[in-house]
Formats: structure tokens, C-alpha cells, sequence
């Protein structure tokens, strides 16, 4: 327990003033940062994944390198659109797909490669490089305003924010389930989960991150409050789920591997993957929920009345171009 909680904090240290500090080093620390992430969370997925598939160990010192590029491409795409190039936005994904190709074509070569291997490294680049790209560019998203909600979203706020749900509903789930867990969540993924723990971590990271919205000035505290706090409840919620989702997701993974933890590189956490399993999903989703915000017409975010679009918000054809996608995302995000 002491070596966990020395190795969080020392974690948080190095992470949370690259989230908070605004300028051009802390920017340059941070890709760095989720470079190294990317790419340290890649080769613990295909070291793990090689234990079973022995074919994947020609590929770990590779794939570790084009999941860093990835990665950290994916995170500044959202602050390069900021500055006006909203093409940004697809130079990680087609980066990814060019990957795929080249995987595709390089198991031509190995002996005994199946179907299996492709899949394997294709998702470690997916999870490790365009998953958690995304969850760690939201410390970029500028200010979006939803006036009828009561929303003002900005980086380094969204970041503390989903940060916060992610420690309590993790922690409460942990705390709780050891103390008053009777009934196993999903016993066949993970043993030691219980429905018990599963309750009080996403009732905790449901309450206390609603809480953590208004101290970091998400939700204001003028106009409809009632209003304002159903919408960061209901917010707070699905992430506190995905929160236990993507830990559940994370356990099966290891199970399907037949090891304990990706790493070891933070004693009593584990490796990147272990401590970031669950940031990475819930940050993902995050990132996604306010891209809708964003390409939704204002009059229809309306939380508790509607939330749909209508006919009249799309071109006649009927069709919503990509390329406007990216357009209304690039106006509201970068630094």
C-alpha cells in the first residue's frame, strides 16, 4: 500500500503541472510525456500478448514506436486544428490505417502468423495510441459554452475533472468492496470485484465528481441550478460507469493473456496500462461526448427535454459532410 500510494503521488506530481501550466515547455513536456506513455503502453501489451502468441516478439520493439507517433499526434491534432488546420484531425487515424496495412503485409513474412497476430497488434495500436491519444487531448479542448446547461468546458478543468471521477470511482469501488463486498460483479473477468464496490464507486464518482465540476468551474452556479446540477450528475454518471467498464475491459485483457499485470514500471500500480486503463476509456468517451456537443446546433442541448437533431440541421441530402465534422470541432478546440 505505501509503495502504491508513493508511486501515485509521484505520478501526479509529474502529470498534473503539465496539465495546469499553460506554455510552450509544459506543452513540449506533456507530448512528451504521452509519447513515452503511447509507447511504454504499447510494449507492455504486445510483451504481454507475445507469453501466448511468441510470433508478436519480432514486433515489440516496433510497434512501441508507431504507437508513441500515434499517440502524440492524436493529442496535439487537437491543438494544431486550433490554429486553423483542421486536417490535423485526420493525420492520426490515417497514420493508423497505413499501420494496419503495413502489419497486414509484414505477416505475409512471419511463419505460422494467423489471423490472431494481426488482430493483436492492430488493437494495441488502437488502445495505446489512438484511445489514449484522445483521452489525453482534452487537456487541449478550449472553452465549449452551453448557455442552456450551464457548461463551460474547458482543458485543463476537463482533465482535473474526469481525473477525479476516474481516482474516487476507482478508489470508493476498491475501499468499499473490500470492506462490504459479498457479491461477485463479474467473477469469471475479475475475482475480487464485487457488485458491493461497484455501487459505491459509481455513486462516488458520481456525487463527488459533480462536486469536483463546480470547484473547477464546469457548471456555474448562476441560473437554473437545479438544472445544472441533473446535467453534471447524469455527466459524472456514464463516465463513473466507463470508469469501471474499461477496468473490467482491462482485466479481461490480462486474463486472456494469463498475467497478473502489463508491468511493473509503477510499484504497487502495476505498469501504464494498470493505471491508466480506466482514464483512457473514460477519457476517450469524454473527448467524444463533447465532439456531439460541439456539431450539435445549440437549441437542441437541451438535458431532461431533448437531445436530438432534427431534419433542419442537415443539408438536404441528408448526409452531414466529415469535413464539417471537423470544421465545427476544430472552432472550439486547441489551446
Amino acid at each position: 500500500m505505501i509503495k502504491r500510494l508513493i508511486s501515485g503521488v509521484v505520478m501526479l506530481a509529474i502529470l498534473f503541472p503539465l496539465v495546469l501550466i499553460d506554455n510552450t515547455i509544459c506543452r513540449i513536456l506533456y507530448s512528451v510525456l504521452v509519447t513515452f506513455l503511447s509507447a511504454a503502453g504499447c510494449y507492455e501489451y504486445i510483451n504481454a500478448a507475445s507469453k501466448k502468441m511468441p510470433r508478436l516478439r519480432k514486433f515489440k520493439y516496433v510497434l512501441p514506436v508507431i504507437s508513441g507517433i500515434i499517440g502524440v499526434l492524436t493529442c496535439n491534432a487537437t491543438f494544431i486544428s486550433n490554429a486553423g488546420d483542421h486536417s490535423a484531425q485526420l493525420y492520426p487515424i490515417l497514420l493508423y490505417l497505413l499501420s494496419i496495412v503495413v502489419l497486414n503485409i509484414a505477416m505475409l513474412f512471419v511463419k505460422d502468423s494467423d489471423a490472431s497476430d494481426i488482430q493483436t497488434c492492430s488493437f494495441s495500436l488502437l488502445y495505446t495510441g489512438l484511445m489514449l491519444g484522445y483521452a489525453f487531448s482534452i487537456r487541449y479542448l478550449e472553452p465549449l459554452e452551453i448557455n442552456k446547461l450551464g457548461i463551460h468546458m474547458n482543458g485543463a478543468n476537463a482533465f482535473m475533472y474526469v481525473y477525479l471521477v476516474v481516482l474516487i470511482t476507482d478508489t470508493f469501488a476498491y475501499l468499499f468492496g473490500i470492506k462490504f463486498g459479498k457479491h461477485k460483479l463479474c467473477p469469471s473477468i475479475s475475482p475480487k470485484k464485487s457488485v458491493e464496490g461497484s455501487i459505491a464507486g459509481l455513486v462516488g464518482g458520481t456525487i463527488i465528481g459533480a462536486v469536483g465540476a463546480f470547484l473547477f468551474g464546469i457548471i456555474s452556479f448562476e441560473g437554473n441550478i437545479f438544472a445544472r446540477i441533473i446535467t453534471i450528475l447524469v455527466f459524472s454518471c456514464i463516465l463513473s460507469a466507463v470508469v469501471q467498464l474499461g477496468d473490467l475491459v482491462e482485466s479481461k485483457l490480462k486474463r486472456s493473456f494469463e498475467v497478473k499485470d502489463f508491468g511493473n514500471i509503477m510499484p504497487g500500480h502495476g505498469g501504464i496500462l494498470d493505471r491508466f486503463d480506466s482514464f483512457i476509456f473514460s477519457g476517450l468517451v469524454y473527448y467524444i461526448i463533447i465532439m456531439l456537443l460541439e456539431v450539435m446546433p445549440s437549441n437542441h442541448l437541451i438535458l431532461g427535454h431533448s437531445l436530438f437533431l432534427s431534419p433542419e440541421s442537415f443539408p438536404a441530402s441528408g448526409s452531414f459532410p466529415l469535413s464539417q465534422f471537423f470544421a465545427l470541432g476544430g472552432q472550439s478546440i486547441g489551446v
